[in-house]
């Protein structure tokens, strides 16, 4: 056998391959941190979270033919829906069948632990009402609905994200901006 042809039939050195390990370990240390700590995809998901309960009161008030209330707590990190204000009446949770409460940051036992519910407005009040038409009202603390006329706002955070879930007055329509 001639020399040439043994040096075309070579494999990879140990070094050649440690190398390619070594590049693949560093990369791979830089992109599996930033896979995990993707704060927009769960600030998104919180407002998605938002607008699905917010949807939920609202058919719920048209299907029942009731007003449904829904309590915004920014010190306590939580929103209840509710079929009476003052005494809270809780809306029973149509799949947990509890109270209809959602937690966010670190008092969530879910998938909401690393979020944080960090604002409601609604014309200055931090209640929101759906009437039996689906219509939006602001709600004072002790009770009292007053028909939404601007925007109301709810928003939501993850590490510094933060999204706005927007209830348009009159028609409720609701958004994440």
């Amino acid at each position: 056998m001639r020399a040439c042809d043994r040096h075309s039939e070579r494999g990879f050195t140990l070094i050649e391959i440690l190398m390619v390990v070594m590049i693949l370990g560093i990369a791979a240390a830089c992109v599996v941190p930033e896979l995990t700590s993707r704060n927009d995809l769960k600030a998104s998901a919180a407002s998605r979270v938002v607008m699905a309960d917010l949807i939920y009161a609202q058919n719920r008030a048209i299907s029942t033919q009731q007003n449904i209330y829904i309590a915004f707590d920014i010190t306590n990190k939580n929103y209840s829906l509710l079929t009476q204000w003052n005494p809270q009446l809780f809306v029973t949770h149509p799949i947990y069948k509890n109270n209809y409460v959602t937690f966010f940051s670190t008092a969530a036992t879910n998938s909401m632990k690393d979020m944080s519910l960090v604002s409601a407005n609604f014309d200055g009040n931090a209640g929101l009402a759906f009437d039996t038409l689906g219509a939006p009202y602001s709600v004072t603390t002790a009770g009292v609905m007053a028909a939404l006329v601007s925007q109301g706002q709810i928003k939501v955070q993850a590490g510094t994200n933060v999204l706005t879930v927007t209830i348009e007055p009159y028609t409720g329509e609701i958004n994440v901006q």
